[in-house]
């Protein structure tokens, strides 16, 4: 069976519906989920697997706060680059503390990445680390307030 990339025939109403709950509540269970959008669990379940393999799910994850640790300063940073050498850039800003999520897209920058810290001053020095690398052109920084 070959992937195809899902298009929005291939998704209708109740799938983005359960998408919905998905997004806000990773852990449902399958007969919850069916509850809240109106399908028995065998449907919801057939759905939800069909979304997996259309690569519309691409995952599951836990967002963790460790007991007796603040919540982490979050910001989300837009970087255009000048080299050759995207996967040795990308690599590199992997290897850096704090670096939760890095991807290259298409527009205004060439990477989005998403950064974690324990306080501001740190956010700021690893803002100035990335800035100072030959290769970065520029960063645009945008702190989360409030995550829903």
């Amino acid at each position: 069976m070959s992937h195809v990339p899902p298009t929005d025939r291939q998704i209708d109403e109740l799938d983005r519906r359960l998408l919905a709950v998905l997004a806000t509540d990773g852990r449902s269970t399958m007969a919850d989920l069916g509850r809240r959008v109106g399908l028995s669990r065998t449907a919801a379940l057939a759905r939800v697997q069909r979304l997996e393999r259309a690569g519309v799910i691409r995952g599951y994850r836990a967002d963790v706060v460790l007991p007796g640790e603040r919540a982490a300063h979050r910001a989300r940073v837009g970087i255009v680059i000048r080299t050759p050498d995207v996967a040795g850039y990308v690599a590199r800003l992997a290897a850096q503390p704090g670096l939760a999520e890095i991807e290259t897209v298409t527009g205004e920058y060439d990477v989005m990445a998403l950064v974690t810290a324990p306080s501001a001053g740190e956010l700021d020095g690893l803002l100035d680390r990335v800035q100072g690398w030959r290769e970065t052109v520029r960063t645009t920084t945008w702190v989360v307030l409030t995550r829903y």
